[in-house]
Order: C-alpha cells, then sequence, then structure tokens
C-alpha cells in the first residue's frame, strides 16, 4: 500500500508545482503584457487624436491666412488712393475681390459712425446697417487684430442656410485727402468650415465643433446634432488638450485647439470603437490561449510526474540498503533520465567518500591558508597600538602637523593593508605600505634616521604577501637605531625565479651567537641562549611566508659588527605566485 501513496504523493505535487508556476508566470506576463499593450493603445489615441486636430487647425489657419493677406492688401489700396477722388477705382478693388474670392460674399467700408463707404451697395445684407453690430464695435475697440465674428447660428439646431462669417478690422483709409478711422469687413460664406471640416474622416459618430470666444456653438459637421449637443459641454469644459467619453453609444476621443486670429477653438472628436475592440480581443484571445496552455501543462505533467514517481521508489528501496551500512553497494536505477543521473551521482558521493583519505593533504594546504589569513590578521591591532602610541605622543609634545600628516598617513596605511581583502597584492603597493609607517615614525624620531629604497622597475607588478616588509622595518627601527639613530634602506631585486628584499639598517649589529638564536627561534628550535626582543611582527612574517611559500621562502639575519644589520626575505617570483 505504501508503494501507490508514494506515487500519489510525487505526482501530486509535480503537477501542483507545475500547475502553479505556469499559471503564476502566464499571469504575470499577460498582465504585464495588456497593461503595456493598453497604455501604448492609449498613448497611440492620444498621439493621433492630437495629430488629427493639428491637421484641421493647420488647414483652417491656411485658409485665415490666405483672407487677412486679401485684407491687408485692400487695406494698403484703400490707403493709398482717395476714397471720393479715386472712388470707381477703389469700388471696383472691392468688387473684383469679392468676384474672385467664391469663398467672400461681400468687401465693405464703413466709417467710425457706421455709415458705408465702399463696397457693394446693392448688397441686401447691409441695406440695413447698425453700429452696434459686434464685429464693428470688436473691431474699433481693438485695432491690433482681425475679428471674426459668425453671425449666423447662436445656438444648436438653427438653420445654417444663409450664415456668414464676418472678418473685421479697423484701418485708415484716404477720403478728400485727409485720413480717416474706419472698419474694413469681409464676408465669408459659411460653407468654407463646412468644406474644411468634411476633408476628414473621424470615424463612426466622429465629428468636429467650432466653439467662439463667448463659449458659443458656431459649427457642428453632425447633422442632426444629436451627438454635438451632447459632445457641445464636454468641449466647453475642456479648454485644451484631450478627453475621453460616452456620447451616443460610442466611446469618443475628444482633442482641443485654439484657432490662430479668431480665439476660436476646434474640438474634434474622433471614434476610438476600434481601438477599445481591438482591446478586448486581445484579452479574449489571451484568456483562451492561458486555458489551453494550463490545460496542456496538466497533461504533460501528468505525465511526467508518473515517469518520475516510478523510478524514485525504486531508488529509496535501494538507498534504504545502504543506510543500513551497506556501503559498498552501488545504486542501479532504470527509468527517468535525471533519476539515473541522481543514482550515479549518489555512487560518485560513495566513492568519494572512500578517498578521502586521499585528499588530506590538499584539506592541510586549505588549512594553512586559514592560519595564513588569521596570522596576517595579528599585524594590523599590533600595528596599530604601536601607531596610535606614536601619534599620542605627537599629542603630547604639541606636534599638530605632525599629527594629521601622521593620521593621513596611518589612513593610506590601512587602505593598503585591507586591500579589498587581497591577500597578496603588487610590489608597488607594498612599498608605498612601508613608505607611509615610515612616514609616521620619521615624524615621531624626527631627525634621528632618514631612509631611501630601491626597489626594481620590473618587480614592482609582480604580486607579493601583503605586510611583509612593514614588520621587518619596524623591528630594524626599534632594535637597530632607536637609540642612537642612522640609515635604513629597503632594496629589492630579481634573482633568477625569485624576489630578494633586503631591509638594512645602521647601528651596533648582531653577533653570530644572536643571530643564531634568532633564526632557531623563527624556525622553532630551541635556541641557545633567549633571543631578546624578538616581536610579534617578526615571527609573523616567518610563518606566513612559511604556510604560503613553504620551502622556497626564506629569512635571513646577517649583520657586520660595529655597521649594519640585513635582514633578508627570498621568495618565488612567479606570476602565479599568490593566486
Amino acid at each position: 500500500m505504501k508503494k501507490p501513496r508514494l506515487n500519489l504523493s510525487i505526482g501530486q505535487s509535480i503537477l501542483a508545482v507545475t500547475m502553479s508556476v505556469v499559471a503564476l508566470v502566464l499571469l504575470i506576463s499577460s498582465t504585464v503584457y495588456f497593461s503595456v499593450f493598453s497604455e501604448r493603445t492609449e498613448a497611440l489615441i492620444e498621439s493621433q487624436s492630437r495629430e488629427i486636430n493639428k491637421q484641421i487647425i493647420l488647414n483652417f489657419e491656411v485658409y485665415i491666412e490666405d483672407i487677412i493677406e486679401t485684407a491687408n492688401y485692400i487695406q494698403l489700396a484703400s490707403a493709398s488712393l482717395d476714397a471720393a477722388g479715386d472712388y470707381s477705382e477703389l469700388q471696383d478693388l472691392y468688387l473684383l475681390n469679392t468676384q474672385l474670392k467664391r469663398d467672400v460674399v461681400a468687401i465693405f467700408l464703413f466709417d467710425e459712425r457706421g455709415r458705408q463707404v465702399l463696397g457693394d451697395p446693392t448688397s441686401p445684407r447691409h441695406s440695413v446697417f447698425v453700429p452696434e453690430s459686434r464685429w464693428f464695435t470688436g473691431a474699433l475697440s481693438n485695432s491690433a487684430i482681425f475679428h471674426f465674428l459668425a453671425t449666423g447660428a447662436r445656438s444648436i439646431g438653427l438653420d445654417r442656410a444663409d450664415e456668414v462669417i464676418s472678418v473685421s478690422k479697423e484701418v485708415s483709409y484716404l477720403r478728400d485727402g485727409v485720413v480717416r478711422t474706419g472698419v474694413l469687413m469681409i464676408e465669408l460664406n459659411f460653407r468654407v468650415i463646412r468644406n474644411l471640416a468634411d476633408m476628414t474622416d473621424l470615424g463612426d459618430g466622429g465629428h468636429i465643433l467650432i466653439i467662439d470666444d463667448d463659449d458659443s456653438l458656431i459649427y457642428s459637421s453632425e447633422d442632426p446634432f444629436d451627438l454635438s449637443a451632447s459632445s457641445f459641454p464636454m468641449a466647453v469644459d475642456q479648454v485644451l488638450g484631450g478627453a475621453t467619453g460616452e456620447i451616443g453609444g460610442h466611446r469618443l476621443h475628444m482633442n482641443i485647439n485654439t484657432l490662430g486670429h479668431t480665439r476660436w477653438r476646434i474640438a474634434t472628436f474622433a471614434n476610438i470603437d476600434e481601438f477599445d475592440a481591438i482591446r478586448r480581443s486581445t484579452l479574449s484571445l489571451m484568456l483562451v490561449i492561458f486555458g489551453v496552455v494550463i490545460i496542456v501543462t496538466a497533461v504533460i505533467a501528468s505525465l511526467i510526474s508518473a515517469r518520475i514517481a516510478r523510478p524514485i521508489h525504486q531508488l529509496q528501496t535501494i538507498m534504504g540498503r545502504i543506510e543500513k551500512g551497506d556501503i559498498d553497494t552501488e545504486v542501479t536505477v532504470t527509468g527517468q533520465k535525471e533519476i539515473v543521473m541522481l543514482g550515479r551521482s549518489f555512487n560518485s558521493m560513495i566513492r568519494r567518500i572512500r578517498e578521502l583519505m586521499d585528499r588530506l593533504v590538499g584539506e592541510q594546504r586549505e588549512k594553512r591558508k586559514t592560519e595564513l589569513r588569521a596570522l596576517q590578521n595579528q599585524i594590523n591591532p599590533h600595528f596599530l597600538y604601536n601607531s596610535l602610541d606614536s601619534i599620542v605622543w605627537l599629542a603630547e609634545h604639541d606636534r599638530s602637523d605632525d599629527v594629521i600628516t601622521a593620521v593621513v598617513a596611518l589612513a593610506r596605511f590601512f587602505r593598503i593593508s585591507i586591500s579589498r581583502g587581497a591577500t597578496f597584492i603588487p610590489v608597488a603597493d607594498e612599498i608605498s605600505h612601508v613608505e607611509n609607517y615610515l612616514t609616521i615614525q620619521a615624524i615621531r624620531y624626527a631627525g634621528k634616521f632618514t631612509y631611501s629604497f630601491d626597489v626594481e622597475d620590473e618587480m614592482r607588478g609582480r604580486k607579493v604577501m601583503k605586510l611583509i616588509l612593514q614588520p621587518l622595518v619596524e623591528n630594524a627601527i626599534h632594535h637597530g637605531i632607536e637609540d642612537e639613530g642612522g640609515v635604513i634602506r629597503i632594496g629589492g631585486r630579481l634573482d633568477g625565479d625569485y624576489m630578494v628584499f633586503e631591509v638594512t639598517n645602521s647601528g651596533y649589529g648582531l653577533t653570530e651567537a644572536r643571530i643564531a638564536d634568532i633564526h632557531a627561534l623563527l624556525e622553532g628550535r630551541p635556541a641557545v641562549e633567549e633571543a631578546e626582543g624578538i616581536g610579534v611582527g617578526l615571527r609573523n612574517v616567518y610563518q606566513r611566508l612559511k604556510l604560503y611559500y613553504g620551502k622556497d621562502a626564506d629569512l635571513k639575519f646577517a649583520s657586520v659588527a660595529d655597521e649594519s644589520t640585513i635582514v633578508t626575505v627570498r621568495i618565488p617570483s612567479s606570476p602565479e605566485a599568490g593566486e
């Protein structure tokens, strides 16, 4: 009974996990895709609506510029010719421009009291003239601009058959040799508005509204006005820009802008039902794909889980024998490739256990590296204590400038000491590290010693275990020249496959017996006499050199009585050293 329960549990787990992952991935990817798709669709709608409105505005403005150009020409002629003396010539000019411009109904010039000066006197539109008309008073109130006024429809539903657009402007004209002020008025047939508006297809229900500066509806391309009756309040509320709304059973996107020279606004309403339909069809398609993928995944996951469950049970049986102590038994599993590989991996693990003793040497090497890091970490606290002691000494003697220099050098010293956790650094950095240390000590022992460096350029880029020279220099100061002063020299050279560093200090030197005792203590052999003064840093350097470089590295002392002491470090110089 256990085997079916095991198979059922494994199969259900694999199926559940697979279905959950697939469903989650599909849900997230579908949501992100649909969100991005919707966002870009809205951006496209806004962009297209704005471009359509811009094009319509441009068409109207081109026409208006043509009318203004005509008005300017007539204004110039009226200022150049005398309305009394050259009446016939001017009158012909007015009538000629009326006939040449098919959209121009009439052109008139009125004096400042509203009396007609030039133009067709038989025009029925001005058989009765009211000086208080808005186009007349508006032109006199602001002489800098052209005034556009729709003299026809003022509300939705009014018949537009005889509508005209009045374009008026205050002008100066000549009469009886005197420059006078008047109003030039051009009447345009309203059909030009229809013709320009009909040039654009805004889709089913799409239309154009033109609103004057009094928020009155001048024109609607919808006839009858059912849609514009609903869209007009929306256009009035929106001064500029775009908006979307439900009008007449359609989703329309509105974009509104001001028409140049007129202070009128043109609102375009474009049908975006097609975009919404595309969005809905995309969502439906994604749901269908989601369902199909889930079903296919469920079938495939069920088959896979069944193939996996059987060899897993077989593997469990064999491993049970190994668990009881039969470690010589190897796993033999057939079936799914991954389970077979699992069995092979288990066999490999058993073999590795048997080979454990052969790997002890490698593990000991890793242990030595760990010990190396531990020994290396001992140097910084040791030096920090001595450096802070030096800085305190400087502060006690009121050497504030030297304190600043020492602190800066100490900061640079520890930056190199840290080296981002690296154990091996370029020789150039190791030399810089010693220079920072000597800067601190030179301040403390002002005038007591001098130092110099002589390191070959070829070896400066090679890697070396960090913190091997500074403890030697520290030892040279404290045990060589601290009392009497002197000179410290740090040298570096290549010797075949080795790098050789030498730290030399002047002074009394060491006896052969003392040198032998120092070497014995460093190497862990019994010393003839107590080698006093062997510091933590010196022993640390020797142990670290031996831990990493082994027999290839050496630390030796040599001395010339009453002259100098030389400490020599010899390590491999191969580029791989320290990797």
